[in-house]
């Protein structure tokens, strides 16, 4: 991502700013083909920004979607179950994960959550997707020693009966944008900053093991962002990044489908985050 990603157009962080939201992720929550942006806010309420597929603010309200939900964090917003509605998954303070089953509405679920994992304490989400091409969306996760784990979803409200597979180690330092196809290449590939603020795509092979293709550099000067994902936001049929700034403002950068710097420039979406 090149002029996109310049360390020259970057906004310092100003370390005086603290973030307003905390994101859960980017879906579709409200099914009118729009990307939205889910993020809780300080005092553990949930709020649906509702996206318009443009490159600039968007006029429409946002929408408190839930709330209490202090002390969790988020594995991604994607369709866990299949029923044709996004879900959100998050783990609580003691370590069990959970699925918060959505029903594409501007206003809080009456599904009732489910439990399907414990004992993910020490890990951290890259993002959820169908890693492997079979039809299930599955958690891709980095343990405390730094090996990344693919642990394989079946589409079901309960726990997964699929061994996890180790599909990468030496992933210390590393903060995650998401996962996606970001080279349209019919793969799920991870985005993901390094400690100096250098951006990499590491391709994906839709297999259950770890890949062998080479990473490449689509960015550089990265630091003092936070994430919020990896979608198609202005819908082009290419993967965007949505990040906000030090500054709390949120950005665009958009994508071009490409192994290495984009050309688009940024954009600024939001202000206030």
């Amino acid at each position: 991502m090149a002029a996109v990603v310049a360390a020259g157009t970057m906004t310092s962080p100003a370390a005086a700013y603290v973030p307003a939201y905390t994101f859960a992720g980017i879906a579709d929550w409200d099914r009118d083909r729009h990307q939205d942006v889910i993020a809780r806010d300080a005092a553990g309420d949930l709020w649906l920004y509702p996206g318009e597929s443009r490159r600039g603010y968007s006029g429409a309200a946002r929408a408190r979607i839930g709330n209490g939900w202090q002390g969790y964090t988020f594995a991604g917003v994607a369709d866990w179950d299949r029923d044709g509605h996004q879900d959100i998954v998050a783990r609580d303070g003691g370590g069990d994960l959970w699925l918060y089953r959505g029903q594409s509405k501007r206003r809080p679920s009456t599904a009732a959550r489910v439990q399907i994992g414990n004992g993910w304490q020490g890990f951290t989400f890259a993002g959820i997707a169908d890693w492997d091409r079979d039809g299930h969306q599955d958690i891709v996760a980095r343990d405390g020693g730094g090996d990344l784990w693919l642990y394989r979803g079946q589409s079901r409200r309960g726990y997964s009966t699929a061994r996890p597979v180790k599909i990468g180690n030496g992933w210390q330092g590393y903060d995650f944008a998401g996962v996606e196809d970001w080279d349209r290449d019919r793969h799920q590939d991870i985005v993901a900053r390094d400690s100096g603020g250098d951006l990499w795509l590491y391709r994906g092979q839709s297999k259950r093991r770890p890949s062998t293709a080479a990473r490449v550099q689509i960015g550089n000067g990265w630091q003092g962002y936070d994430f919020a994902g990896v979608a198609d936001w202005d819908r082009d049929r290419h993967q965007d990044i949505v990040t906000r700034d030090g500054d709390g403002d949120l950005w665009l950068y958009p994508g071009e489908s490409k192994r290495g710097y984009s050309t688009q420039p940024r954009v600024q979406i939001g202000n206030g985050w």
